[in-house]
């Protein structure tokens, strides 16, 4: 089929080596394009650029740059710098707190908000998860809805036709499986093992402990100090409990509690990640005959190790080590590493080909049928670089990646969302939005002008005959 080039609805013509690469997780982008004949249209920073394959649109965008450039005399070529539609979350903002909302309401709140006076319009927005509060403080629509994305695993786009589609990463299934009856070449089965890995590590961010309970606190009193430490950093308030001359445990009141650096006129001080509890200086210091202890849950530097012990006595160790500090719980940290073990922890599978089909997009779920090596599964779409073919077709050249591993991909992005996990978006930041002003003030009064004549000598007023400069003495001119 034909290949046509718009700019903002009118045709301009491109010399060949234009390519397109979509990416997961990435911004889809046209490059390599020189409009060799710019006809009836006109460029400019912003204006839409379109690629039409007979009659199916392949590419749409925004031209973020262009240049004029003269590579032979007296012949004007323009190179551009094209994004697609995607990027137009990334240039409005939006400030906004949401509660107890869906996140699909929360999109479609972004359309009815910023994102409709750019043009988009919703596509299929599914329910998705509700979100205990999101609250966005001036960040781009684009990152807004990444965030949505991270904490709850759907996915978002906004498409050729500049509708926002919001869904489930396990519905985003291609329009066609690749079997025998499909257009293809070049397939081939990729079995290699740089990432693979059947022990994973795991450093994470502060976990929290277990509670610590009626922890006796070091030094003891003697008199003198009124700092006493804890075994772990603290990570909420604690309780303390003092014990004066045998007595009997008592606790300290929560109201006499305070966080230490920000409350004032407190009995007891503490702080988060510190092991200091600290007594105020206006209480009767403890003494060697009082005791001292602490209920609280601690902090800790999360490290967890993973082992598949099968794959281990079958090939040797393969170990991996990876930094995430967002993960603070012993029950993330060990999904996250299961996970890591599954994904690369299978020497087979990620395919590549190539079509002339067109329909196929990267984070798509593609079917394949492949007899000759076994496969009957989901492979989830990586990457897809379109260029144009010199018969005229347009050639995809695509890669995917193996589910099996996981048990299919459809599995695993159902299992990334289940649970009751409580959904929250920069849940401790302030909201501040700033509203411009206008106001109309009026004045009444009376302002009383006087005009009065101009003035100017008599005509009969002027110097007398004998007044005229007088003469400068010697004394005079030798003083100058």
């Amino acid at each position: 089929m034909a290949r046509t080039f718009f700019v903002d609805s009118d045709a301009v013509s491109l010399a060949p080596g234009w390519s397109i690469s979509d990416k997961i997780n990435t911004r889809s982008t046209m490059s390599g394009i020189r409009i060799i004949d710019i006809k009836s249209a006109t460029l400019s920073g912003g204006a839409t650029f379109e690629m039409y394959d007979g009659v199916t649109l392949i590419f749409s965008g925004t031209i973020l740059k262009y240049f004029d450039v003269e590579e032979i005399p007296n012949y004007l070529f323009y190179d551009l710098t094209v994004v697609n539609n995607s990027a137009i979350a990334d240039r409005v903002f939006i400030t906004k707190v949401y509660t107890a909302k869906t996140a699909g309401y929360i999109v479609n709140d972004f359309i009815t908000e910023v994102l409709g006076n750019e043009g988009v319009t919703a596509g299929t927005i599914a329910t998705g998860v509700t979100l205990s509060v999101a609250k966005f403080n001036y960040k781009s629509c684009s990152d807004a809805l990444d965030y949505i994305k991270k904490v709850t695993g759907y996915n978002w786009k906004i498409d050729n036709d500049k509708k926002l589609q919001f869904f489930e990463r396990s519905d985003n299934a291609a329009p066609w499986t690749l079997d025998s009856t499909v257009q293809h070449s070049n397939f081939k089965r990729e079995n290699k093992m740089d990432e693979y890995r059947n022990i994973q590590y795991m450093r994470g961010g502060k976990g929290v402990t277990a509670v610590q309970s009626e922890e006796t606190l070091t030094a003891a009193p003697d008199g003198v100090s009124r700092n006493f430490t804890t075994r772990f950093p603290i990570a909420s308030e604690p309780t303390i409990e003092i014990n004066l001359n045998g007595a009997g445990w008592v606790a300290i009141p929560s109201a006499d509690v305070g966080v230490n650096g920000i409350n004032t006129g407190m009995k007891w001080y503490w702080s988060y990640n510190s092991q200091i509890l600290s007594q105020d200086t206006g209480e009767v210091v403890l003494v060697a005959a009082d005791a001292i202890r602490c209920t609280y849950t601690g902090l800790r530097n999360l490290f967890i190790k993973t082992e598949n012990s099968a794959e281990v006595d079958l090939r040797g160790s393969y170990e991996n080590i990876i930094t995430e500090k967002s993960i603070t719980t012993v029950d993330q940290a060990k999904e996250f590493t299961d996970g890591l073990l599954d994904s690369y922890g299978d020497i087979s599978g990620n395919i590549s080909f190539e079509t002339e089909v067109s329909g196929l997009e990267a984070g798509q779920l593609l079917p394949v049928v492949k007899t000759l090596y076994g496969i009957n599964d989901s492979f989830l779409i990586e990457s897809i670089s379109i260029s144009g073919a010199d018969s005229g077709s347009t050639r995809y050249s695509v890669k995917a990646l193996n589910g099996v591993a996981v048990g299919g991909w459809e599995e695993y992005f159902k299992e990334l969302i289940k649970g009751n996990k409580d959904y929250a978006i920069d849940d401790n930041e302030t909201l501040i939005i700033l509203n411009n002003q206008a106001e109309n003030h009026g004045h009444t009064g009376d302002l009383n002008i006087k005009v009065f004549d101009a003035l100017y000598p008599a005509n009969d007023l002027y110097p007398a005959n004998d007044l005229y400069p007088g003469t400068l003495t010697s004394e005079e001119n030798l003083s100058d």
